[in-house]
């Protein structure tokens, strides 16, 4: 599989586009409980990697992203406090969810297995410790 910047302007627009759309579907997945952000953002930065690199720079150098978009590729995990905030930002939204809608109880289980197999996902994440010195900024436009 050929993992290099593509050259061809269509295939370039077409990768930029997919990676805007990951990107919104990653920031309406820090709202929504069932949406995940992290394969999202990790996807983005691929398709920016194929469709644009000065994209692709500019979203490795975010504040918001970069940090962890760098850990991921340095060390192939996150750290410690933002799984934690992870696994309880999903637990309160889930929460919330069900205590404040009226649910269907078989979707109420539904919803219930989901956020368990999201939350095992993100468990099963290599962890990284918060005092892991951080991951090299090597992203060059």
């Amino acid at each position: 599989m050929d993992l290099r910047p593509v050259t061809d302007p269509i295939r370039s627009l077409l990768y930029v586009v997919g990676g805007w759309a990951c990107l919104v579907l990653a920031l309406a997945g820090a709202i929504l409980p069932l949406l995940p952000t992290t394969p999202f953002i990790l996807l983005a930065s691929w398709c920016f990697y194929r469709g644009s690199p000065r994209i692709h720079a500019w979203l490795h150098r975010s504040a918001w992203f970069g940090p962890t978009l760098d850990d991921w590729q340095h060390y192939h995990g996150i750290r410690r406090s933002l799984k934690y905030r992870a696994v309880l930002m999903v637990l309160a939204v889930v929460m919330a969810t069900l205590f404040y809608t009226a649910l269907p109880w078989y979707l109420q289980y539904l919803t219930i297995a989901l956020v368990a197999y999201g939350l095992y996902t993100i468990w099963t994440v290599p962890t990284l410790p918060d005092d892991a010195p951080r991951a090299p900024r090597v992203i060059d436009e």
